[in-house]
């Protein structure tokens, strides 16, 4: 089965080329992005690696007061190609991570062979700043490696693979309205919703097959250059302040699965810089440009 990403971004690239290099090595063919007017280079960054057939990019601008996700979500929808099986809704601080391999693909397929089967639903693992207030060199995944524990409130979230083609529109971020088949968690039973907080939100929080690894505020630093002056891009007039830091930056546990990962996502940032750096265009800068310094900074 071919699976694709689906993702709005804005302003990502500290961590846009390792997010998309992780979600490469584990078996992912392509992801289809939303750009929602990133002005660090971001906008730039994937437009190359459009060039090398690695993403396809839409810009999708902020209109008036709208919030931007849901309208970039039906869009991607819209534009998905045929022979795209499976898209991911994930954030670009989310990772979806294998249980017991290192490939998406054997567990995905298990659930999608089931005809019946339309969306799968997988809970967040909320990763907290391991105790970081600045931003340091390194990858995401070798960074922050403490988390919540499982039965963590914020976890009860999850983020869906669905078949495209069966999708008519996302309610919210998390939940897609089906035109038919069924909704399944990572056992592959029919997805159970939170009595109170409904659909987004599971009954049970369960970390089996594939989980979602959510990098929810990084260091201090990251966190207030980051989500606190973006915002949310789901819900209008929301705020990700001190008391979202707070609740979020959870420590309690160790957790080693994905920076296990780390030198095969290096190699694969250092083949997309190669590539990228072998574009007409690129030929003419500088090996010191932003992005050659930047991955250097990255995979040393």
């Amino acid at each position: 089965m071919k699976l694709f990403i689906a993702a709005i971004v804005k302003n990502e690239i500290d961590g846009l080329l390792e997010w998309i290099a992780f979600h490469r090595v584990l078996g992912v063919s392509g992801f289809i992005i939303a750009d929602n007017g990133s002005n660090d280079g971001s906008r730039e960054l994937l437009g190359s690696l459009a060039k090398l057939g690695v993403v396809t990019v839409l810009d999708h601008p902020t209109v008036g007061q709208q919030k931007p996700q849901l309208p970039a979500y039906n869009k991607i929808l819209r534009s998905c190609p045929r022979d795209v099986d499976l898209l991911a809704f994930i954030d670009a601080d989310e990772f979806l991570l294998p249980l017991g391999s290192n490939d998406l693909l054997p567990t995905v397929t298990a659930w999608f062979t089931d005809d019946s089967v339309s969306a799968v639903g997988l809970n967040w693992s909320i990763f907290g700043s391991n105790g970081e207030s600045f931003a340091s060199e390194g990858l995401v995944i070798e960074r922050f490696t403490q988390r919540a524990p499982l039965g963590f409130n914020v976890n009860h979230n999850f983020k869906s693979i669905v078949r495209p083609t069966r999708v008519d529109s996302f309610l919210n971020p998390h939940f897609a309205i089906l035109r038919y088949g069924r909704y399944i968690d990572a056992y592959g039973s029919d997805m159970v919703l939170h009595a109170k907080h409904g659909n987004g939100v599971s009954a049970q929080v369960i970390w089996h097959g594939i989980r979602v690894n959510h990098y929810a505020v990084k260091s201090l630093e990251e966190f207030l250059l980051g989500k606190y002056l973006r915002g949310s891009a789901a819900t209008a007039n929301r705020v990700k302040h001190k008391a979202y830091f707070q609740a979020h930056d959870r420590n309690d546990e160790s957790c080693l699965l994905a920076a296990a990962l780390a030198p095969k996502v290096k190699a694969e940032m250092m083949k997309l810089s190669e590539q990228l750096a072998d574009l007409p265009e690129e030929r003419q800068e500088s090996s010191q440009s932003w992005l050659a310094s930047g991955i250097k900074k990255l995979i040393k």
